[in-house]
């Protein structure tokens, strides 16, 4: 015999479902902001700027990009931490996101708990570059210099606990070399000091690789891809596993996430108009042109992808004993 209490809370489960779904079918029904952690003209700020204005587009309401620089990115993060849990605040996530834990001992959110990934969006390996003025042309040849003379050569950063900063430990580890660190205050100086010579080696985004490297003034010695997979930028690039330090993988990735407690419908929502914006031929040819590679990756998927690298970036800072400035 049923029973009619039984019944009563289906009907009730039944109807909030309904009055869920509809509620969010309007989504989005005026501006959504894209938080971002770091200035204007890097990855992370391009490619936000080039979904944002994909999905403005599809959705009809404005996708809009603020900047919200400073202390690594986690201004911005704690801001979208923080924000109503409704679709209109989304943080764009890279691999400082996942770096942060590792590097401050205190934070006023928690990365993994705190926000809920969407898509990711691209993925981007590091590159490799050497001041081409060095007597080596591929990777092995660098390696072999450096242990020559350990200690006498040099590699670049934007700053200690950056992703230059924290892949070039990695690759030291990797290869087995010693190379003196030498911090700039951002990306850009730690550029130019590769191409003026100050530095000698230099491990940062593929655009940096793209722009410098058909014209000679510096040397890209690989990709930081997984086994063969080059990168489309640049394919007459090996990759690192290819170049023979096989256990020196960098994927930079770079997607969406929202607060916790956003409604899965609203997830769901943007996660498939991700998904049809990277379907786009022209969006693509953007991306590629800019170093990265199209994903648009289920919510689950980014998730875990999110949490090793959490983890995995939080073995190198504690392994190197890495303290931000």
């Amino acid at each position: 015999m049923f029973s009619i209490r039984k019944l009563s809370r289906q009907f009730v489960a039944v109807t909030t479902i309904a009055w869920t779904v509809v509620a969010h079918s309007a989504y989005p029904e005026k501006a959504v902001k894209i938080v971002v952690g770091f200035a204007p003209g890097g990855t992370t700020d391009l490619t936000a700027r080039f979904i944002a204005q994909a999905l403005t587009e599809q959705m009809g309401k404005p996708f809009v990009v603020e900047n919200r620089t400073g202390a690594s990115g986690t201004i911005a993060y704690d801001m979208v931490a923080k924000s109503a849990p409704d679709g209109y605040t989304l943080a764009m996530a890279d691999p400082t996101t996942a770096m942060v834990p590792g590097l401050f001992k205190q934070l006023p959110f928690n990365v993994v708990r705190d926000f809920l990934p969407v898509s990711q969006i691209i993925s981007s390996p590091m590159a490799i570059m050497i001041y081409p003025g060095l007597k080596a042309n591929t990777l092995k040849e660098f390696i072999a210099l450096a242990k020559a003379s350990p200690g006498s050569l040099s590699y670049g950063s934007g700053g200690v606990g950056s992703n230059a900063h924290l892949g070039g430990e990695m690759f030291k580890s990797s290869a087995g070399v010693n190379l003196l660190h030498v911090p700039y205050r951002g990306a850009g100086d730690a550029v130019q000091a590769l191409l003026g010579g100050q530095v000698h080696m230099l491990i940062s985004a593929l655009p940096t690789a793209i722009a410098n490297a058909p014209s000679g003034k510096l040397r890209v010695l690989a990709v930081a891809s997984p086994g063969k997979q080059r990168s489309s930028s640049l394919p007459d690039v090996p990759t690192t596993v290819e170049a023979g330090l096989t256990d020196f993988v960098i994927l930079n990735f770079f997607g969406i996430m929202a607060p916790t407690g956003t409604p899965r419908p609203i997830v769901a929502q943007l996660h498939q108009e991700i998904v049809k914006a990277l379907a786009n031929p022209q969006l693509r040819e953007r991306f590629i042109a800019q170093g990265g590679d199209p994903v648009g990756s289920s919510p689950d998927d980014f998730g875990k992808l999110f949490r090793d690298e959490v983890e995995r970036w939080g073995n190198v800072i504690r392994k190197n004993d890495i303290q931000p400035e």
